[in-house]
């Protein structure tokens, strides 16, 4: 038998300080709220069922220690929901983060395999 490098691989980036909270889902709901201005739009257009939402949304606030949404309800426009700015700036650095762990792991996995 002949060894044969392996073709692929794949790298998580989790953040968290007791319990992991925050990740890939996490941070594409934040991204879809920015855009829709809606949780409800953004769990939907994911296919996510309400309540998974909302489960990891308040495992990452109680784990992180900071709201990471904030909601205005009803009126005549109807309600609205965007992030706060503590859950922007995590936004904005698991993002940076990220980018730079997946280029760092696309070199190493080239360079080694």
């Amino acid at each position: 038998m002949v060894y044969q490098p392996p073709a692929h691989y794949h790298v998580k980036v989790r953040l968290y300080n007791e319990e992991i909270a925050f990740g890939k889902g996490i941070a594409q709901i934040l991204r879809l709220v920015e855009q829709h201005g809606s949780l409800r739009a953004a769990y939907q257009s994911m296919g996510m069922s309400s309540s998974k939402a909302w489960k990891i949304l308040h495992r990452a606030e109680n784990d992180l220690g900071f709201p990471l949404l904030k909601s205005s309800s009803g009126g005549t426009h109807g309600g609205s929901t965007e992030l706060t700015p503590e859950g922007r700036e995590l936004l904005l650095k698991y993002m940076q983060f990220d980018t730079l762990v997946q280029a760092y792991a696309e070199a190493a996995f080239k360079k080694i395999f």
